[in-house]
Formats: structure tokens, sequence, C-alpha cells
């Protein structure tokens, strides 16, 4: 009895594996999500126009015209808040920059005064010698894989 209850939840292990892996990937499906990722960074998907939602959502709920007419004005007060939210985080990131960049000298002249020129020097090579490797890392990682662009 109980080889046979092991038996028969081993086989239904193996079917319900067999189906899952047979669900997460189907050719057709594979081909359109791979040109979506070979197009477009993440973060760089282009925003659809107002309109185009507006009608998009019109045709899924059957909107009146006032109503799309509505939602289209909302969708263009949320693009046109956004994009303001995305000019000022921009601001701020310059901001951020100058003053890190500002902190960073401050805390090189302090550190030259402690250990020397000399030293500092060898130091200031060793931190662009190991900002050179971290750039080329992103790089490598930034790019596209041979296999996806065929």
């Amino acid at each position: 009895m109980k080889k046979n209850g092991i038996l028969a939840l081993a086989a239904i292990f193996a079917l319900s594996m067999s189906v899952m892996a047979q669900d997460l990937s189907t050719p057709a499906q594979d081909q359109d999500h791979k040109g979506e990722r070979k197009e477009f960074k993440q973060g760089e998907r282009p925003q659809a126009t107002a309109q185009v939602r507006a009608e998009r959502l019109a045709k899924q709920l059957s909107l009146t015209d006032e109503q799309k007419a509505k939602v289209q004005a909302l969708y263009e007060k949320q693009d046109a808040n956004r994009e303001k939210r995305k000019v000022e985080a921009q601001k701020t990131r310059e901001e951020m920059k100058a003053r890190f960049e500002a902190e960073r000298k401050a805390q090189d002249a302090e550190l030259e005064k402690i250990i020397g020129t000399e030293k500092f020097q060898k130091f200031q090579a060793t931190r662009m010698e190991h900002q050179k490797k971290m750039q080329q890392r992103e790089e490598n990682n930034s790019k596209p894989d041979q296999a996806d662009t065929k």
C-alpha cells in the first residue's frame, strides 16, 4: 500500500512538473517578448499618449464619448505632472552630485594633508584603476546578449 501511494505521488509530481515547464514557455510567446526586451532597455519604453490610452480604456469599458474625453483630460494632467516631477528630480540629482563632489574634494584635501602628497597620488591612481574596472564591468553587463540578437 505504501509503495503504491509513493508511486502515485511521484507520478503526480512528475506530471505537474512537465505541465508547469510547458506553461512557462511557448515558442510563439517567447519570440514576442524577446523582441520587446531587445528593443527597449529598462525605463526607456515610450509612454503611450493620453489619447491612445483613453481610447484603449474606452474600448475596454465601453465608455461614452464624454467619459472618454474626461479620461483623456485626466491622463494629460497626469502626464504633465509626471513630466514636472521628472524635471524636478533631474535638478535634485544634479544638486546632489555637485554637493557630493564638493564634499569629496574637501575630504581628499584633508586626506592629502594627513598622508602626504606622494601617498595621496598613489591612492588616487588606485582609485582611478578601480573606477575603470567598475565601468568596464558595468559596460559588459549592459551589453545585450549575443543570443538575443539572432
